[in-house]
């Protein structure tokens, strides 16, 4: 119904992009979301090696995107990795944030040293969020 309605009252579309992108904040994966640009200098570009090294510059045809669960510690926690994996994107502009349902605690996430665990059957920690759509 929200659907709907709001697509016969707006012409332009509107960007909602979540799951898990296996990259971590500082990653141009991450950077072509949020700002719309991969930079010539990103370090993604030579991260094979000189040999394989590309220096172009890559631009989105989407909008600049907004991180809607805000800067995490970690969505993933195995056994010689933790990072910030997951995340849930939105278009500033045309949605906002109500609440972001908790994480659960690190001592939590650790009881049973990594992810999954008898508690947390996934090795990833879903991200749950309240958005409404802006007038």
């Amino acid at each position: 119904m929200l659907l709907r309605d709001h697509a016969r009252s707006h012409l332009e579309p509107l960007w909602f992009f979540c799951g898990d992108f296996n990259s971590s904040p500082d990653s141009g994966v991450l950077q072509l979301v949020s700002e719309t640009v991969v930079p010539q200098q990103h370090p993604d570009w030579s991260s094979s090696g000189p040999e394989e090294s590309c220096t172009m510059e890559l631009l989105s045809a989407f909008p600049s995107l907004l991180n809607a669960c805000g800067k995490l510690a970690y969505t993933n926690y195995v056994g010689g990795f933790h990072g910030c994996l997951d995340y849930i994107f939105i278009q500033p502009d045309s949605m906002q944030v109500e609440q972001v349902i908790p994480l659960p605690s690190h001592q939590e996430v650790t009881t049973y040293e990594a992810l999954p665990s008898v508690v947390h059957p996934s090795d990833h920690i879903a991200l749950v969020c309240d958005l409404r759509w802006s007038p």
